[in-house]
C-alpha cells in the first residue's frame, strides 16, 4: 500500500496535478501528453470514496464532455452554471453521484485555442473547423491513457460517454465513431448538427443522420422543454424512435441544462450491469478518409469533404460507398479505398471475392488470400459496391440491392404504398426457390401483403419481386418507418435485413412559387436575415427548360425560401448527380443546424411538356423554433439544352494528375484543360481529360517545376461550351 502511494504522490507532481478532496470523492485536475495533438491536454478526474482502499478494485468509466464557454475545471462564463460538485446544479452533480456510486467520471479539456489566439470559449474544433485539433482522434488515445494510470475495468462494456451541449454533440459523434469502445451515450441537450471533420475538407454533420452507427450500444437524450435546441430534438425523434431499439429520450421541466444527471448516469451505470453484446450485422458511417471500427480498418485517397458509408457488416461481406453528404448526397467513384476485415477468416486461405458496383453495372470476381491473422484486404472504388466474400463452394448469399416506391412518387402515411425490393446474390452458389416476407417493427404500421417469390437468383445477378409488398403506415407524426425482410431459400437458408423506408406526408399543393434558373432573387437567408443572390444556372427566363439547374422559391410571409426537394423522376438529376446547398440559421437560432435547398439538374433529354413532382420543404422562423411547411410542386419543361456544362471544382495532386468536377444535364463530349506559364504567359499546353467516374482527369506529361493557371473548356453534344479559368495558381513538378 505504502508503494502505491508513493506512486500516486509522484503522478501528481510529475502531471502538475492539482487535488482536491469533496464529500470524500477525490477531484484531481491533471494532465498528460497527447502525441495525436502533439501537445498537454489537461483533464479532471472524479474517483470514488474508496478508491485509495484497495488498489485492486477496478470502476467503469463515464467520459463527459463539457459545452460552450466551459472547460475541464468548470465554467468560464458567469451565464454557464457548474456541475462539479456542491451545489453546481442544485446538488444533482458528478461529485455527488460519484460520491454514492462505484464509478470514475473524466472531464476531458475541450479547449481549442490557436497559440496566438485570444481565450476561446468555443470548444472541439466544430462549426467553424479552425485548428488540425480532431478530438474524435484524440478519445482513443485519451481511454489508453486512463486505463493505464487509473483502476479503471478497461473494456467497452464499462466505458461510457456523456456530456452537454456542444459536449452533448461531441457525445453522440464520439459515442457512434467508437461502438467498439463504449457501450453508452448519454447526451444532455446536445446541438444537433455542425461542421466538422479535417480542416481542409469538412463536412455538415448531422446526427439525424447517422442512426446507424450505434449498433451495440445504448444511446439517450435529456433535454428542457425550454431549450433553444429543442426544435432540432423533436426532429431527430422523429426518425430514431421509428429506426432505433436502443435509443430513448426524456423531457424535462428545464431549459438548456444538464437536466436529470442522476437519471442519466443512473441509465449509463445499467449499461454496465447488462451491457448490450457486439452486433452480429452492423453499419457504420464515418466523415474521416480513415478509420477503424469493430476490427475493420477502412482507408482511402480522399482529401474532399465526404462521407464513408459501410453497411450490413459481417463474415459474408458488406456494403460500401463514399457519398458527397448524407442520406443520398452524390457517389464520389474517384476515390480509392480499402478494407481491411477483422481477423474472421482462416490464416493464409484463398477466398472468392464478389464485387457488385450498383452504380457502374460492373461485376467482378477476385481471389484475394488472408494473411496470418485471418484478415483480408480488399479494394475498390467509392461507387456503390456491394461485397460477398466467399469461400470454394460458398452457399447462396442474398441482400437487399435497393428498393422502389411503385406506385405513387413518394411513401405517404395513410395510403398503401407499393414497395418493389430488388433482391441479390452475391454468395458463391444459386440460390433457388428464393422466398421473402415483410414484417413491421412498429405498431405504427401495417403490412398488407407480406409475402412475395423470387424463383432463383443466379451468382452476381439481381431480381425483383413477383409482386409487389404492400404498406400502410398510419401515423403521420413520424419521417421514417422500419420494416425486416426474412428472406429464404429451397434449402432453408435465411437472410435478415431491415427497410428504411422515408415517409412524406400529404400537404396541399404549392401553386405559386418561381423557378430561379439564373436570375437575381432577394431570398431568406440565416432564419430572420435576407440576401440578394444569383440562384439557378440556365437562361434565367424562369422557365425550367433541359439543362437548367433550377432553385424553386416559395414566396411565405413576403419573402422567398429556397426549398429542400425529392423526387423520384428519372429526369431530375441524371448520371447520379445531386447538389445540395446549406443556408445556415446559427445567427438566428444559436445552434449550429442550417435549413437545406437543393439545385436540381433537369436531363437534356426530358421530354417536351413533362410534368415533375416534387415535395418541397422550407423553413420558416418562429424563435427558438423552425416550422417546416411542406407541400408538392409540379413543374413543366417546355423548350432545349442551351445550358453548358458547369465546373464545380479543379485540383491537381503531387503526382501532376489534374481533375475537374464537371457536370451537366446529358453526357459531356470533351474536356480540355489549357495550362499557361504564369512566368511566361505565351507559353502554354493542352490536355484532354478523361470521365472516370464523375471526373475528368489526366496524369500532365512531364513538366519542368512551374507554376500556371488553368483554363477548363467543356463541351456538351448539344454543343453547349463552358470555358472557365480556375482562380487558384497550381504547382507542377
Amino acid at each position: 500500500m505504502k508503494s502505491f502511494t508513493f506512486a500516486f504522490l509522484l503522478l501528481i507532481l510529475v502531471s502538475g496535478a492539482t487535488f482536491a478532496q469533496a464529500d470524500e470523492v477525490s477531484i484531481i485536475d491533471s494532465r498528460h501528453y497527447s502525441h495525436v495533438f502533439g501537445e498537454i491536454r489537461d483533464y479532471r478526474i472524479f474517483l470514488p470514496p474508496d478508491y485509495f482502499d484497495n488498489p485492486r478494485k477496478r470502476y467503469p468509466v463515464i467520459y463527459y464532455f463539457h459545452g460552450w464557454s466551459q472547460r475541464y475545471f468548470g465554467s468560464t462564463s458567469h451565464t454557464s452554471k457548474g456541475i462539479d460538485k456542491g451545489e453546481d446544479n442544485d446538488g444533482d452533480n458528478i461529485a455527488n453521484y460519484v460520491a454514492g456510486h462505484k464509478v470514475i467520471v473524466v472531464k476531458p479539456d475541450g479547449y481549442n485555442r490557436n497559440p496566438e489566439g485570444e481565450y476561446y470559449l468555443r470548444p472541439y474544433n466544430v462549426s467553424p473547423v479552425e485548428t488540425n485539433r480532431q478530438f474524435p482522434i484524440y478519445f482513443p488515445e485519451l481511454v489508453e491513457y486512463i486505463d493505464d494510470s487509473y483502476h479503471t475495468i478497461a473494456d467497452r462494456n464499462h466505458r461510457a460517454v456523456s456530456g452537454l451541449s456542444m459536449g452533448g454533440f461531441m457525445t453522440f459523434w464520439i459515442g457512434g465513431k467508437y461502438p467498439h469502445l463504449v457501450s453508452a451515450a448519454g447526451n444532455f441537450c446536445g446541438s444537433t448538427e455542425f461542421w466538422v471533420g479535417p480542416k481542409n475538407s469538412p463536412v455538415e454533420y448531422r446526427h439525424l443522420d447517422m442512426y446507424n452507427n450505434y449498433n451495440g450500444m445504448k444511446v439517450r437524450l435529456n433535454y428542457g422543454d425550454k431549450d433553444f435546441i429543442r426544435c432540432y430534438h423533436q426532429d431527430m425523434n422523429k426518425v430514431w424512435t421509428q429506426v432505433m431499439d436502443n435509443y430513448e429520450y426524456k423531457i424535462y421541466n428545464a431549459a438548456h441544462s444538464t437536466c436529470g444527471l442522476t437519471e442519466m448516469f443512473d441509465f449509463l451505470l445499467e449499461t454496465f450491469e447488462n451491457p448490450p453484446a457486439k452486433p452480429q450485422k452492423w453499419h457504420h458511417t464515418d466523415v474521416y478518409p480513415e478509420f477503424s471500427v469493430w476490427g475493420y480498418h477502412i482507408a482511402s485517397d480522399r482529401d474532399l469533404p465526404g462521407f464513408t458509408i459501410l453497411e450490413n457488416v459481417n463474415r459474408d461481406g458488406f456494403k460500401c460507398s463514399v457519398r458527397e453528404f448524407l442520406p443520398d448526397g452524390e457517389l464520389m467513384p474517384f476515390v480509392q479505398l480499402s478494407v481491411t476485415t477483422a481477423p474472421l477468416y482462416e490464416k493464409d486461405q484463398e477466398y472468392i471475392i464478389h464485387d457488385i458496383d450498383q452504380n457502374g453495372g460492373r461485376v467482378s470476381k477476385k481471389i484475394i488470400e488472408s494473411d496470418q491473422s485471418g484478415r483480408l484486404k480488399i479494394s475498390f472504388n467509392g461507387s456503390q459496391h456491394e461485397i460477398g466474400i466467399n469461400a470454394v463452394e460458398a452457399p447462396p448469399n442474398i441482400c437487399i440491392a435497393s428498393f422502389n416506391v411503385e406506385n405513387m412518387s413518394w411513401a405517404t402515411p395513410g395510403k398503401e404504398v407499393a414497395i418493389s425490393v430488388k433482391l441479390l446474390n452475391k454468395g458463391g452458389t444459386i440460390a433457388k426457390g428464393v422466398k421473402a416476407k415483410l414484417l413491421k417493427t412498429r405498431n405504427s404500421a401495417t403490412v398488407v401483403h407480406d409475402e412475395s417469390g423470387y424463383g432463383s437468383i443466379e451468382v452476381n445477378n439481381t431480381k425483383d419481386p413477383s409482386i409487389p409488398f404492400t404498406i400502410i403506415v398510419q401515423t403521420d407524426s413520424i419521417e421514417m418507418e422500419r420494416f425486416q425482410l426474412i428472406i429464404t431459400d429451397k434449402k432453408s437458408n435465411e437472410w435478415s435485413e431491415f427497410l428504411d423506408v422515408p415517409l412524406r406526408v400529404d400537404q396541399p399543393e404549392i401553386v405559386e412559387f418561381e423557378i430561379a434558373d439564373g436570375k437575381i432573387f432577394e431570398v431568406a437567408e440565416a432564419g430572420d436575415d435576407t440576401a440578394t443572390v444569383y440562384l439557378g444556372i440556365g437562361n434565367g427566363d424562369g422557365i425550367p427548360n433541359p439543362g437548367e439547374s433550377i432553385v424553386i422559391l416559395i414566396k411565405d410571409q413576403n419573402r422567398y425560401w429556397r426549398t429542400y426537394l425529392h423526387t423520384s423522376d428519372k429526369n431530375v438529376n441524371p448520371l447520379g448527380i445531386n447538389i445540395r446547398i446549406s443556408d445556415n440559421w446559427g445567427s438566428y437560432d444559436h445552434v449550429g443546424g442550417s435549413a437545406k435547398y437543393s439545385v436540381p439538374v433537369l436531363s437534356s433529354d426530358c421530354p417536351q411538356n413533362h410534368v415533375i413532382d416534387f415535395f418541397a420543404e422550407y423553413w420558416l422562423p418562429d424563435y427558438p423554433n423552425h416550422i417546416i411547411r411542406r407541400g408538392k410542386v409540379s413543374i413543366k419543361v417546355i423548350g432545349t439544352d442551351t445550358t453548358p456544362p458547369q465546373l464545380q471544382w479543379v485540383k491537381v495532386s503531387g503526382d501532376n494528375v489534374i481533375q475537374a468536377k464537371i457536370y451537366d444535364g446529358g453526357k459531356i463530349q470533351t474536356v480540355k484543360a489549357k495550362l499557361i506559364s504564369i512566368e511566361a504567359p505565351e507559353k502554354f499546353f493542352e490536355v484532354e481529360l478523361t470521365d472516370d467516374g464523375h471526373i475528368f482527369s489526366k496524369k500532365i506529361p512531364d513538366q519542368k517545376f512551374g507554376l500556371y493557371n488553368v483554363e477548363i473548356e467543356a463541351l456538351d453534344f448539344f454543343g453547349n461550351k463552358m470555358v472557365e479559368m480556375k482562380p487558384d495558381v497550381i504547382v507542377l513538378y
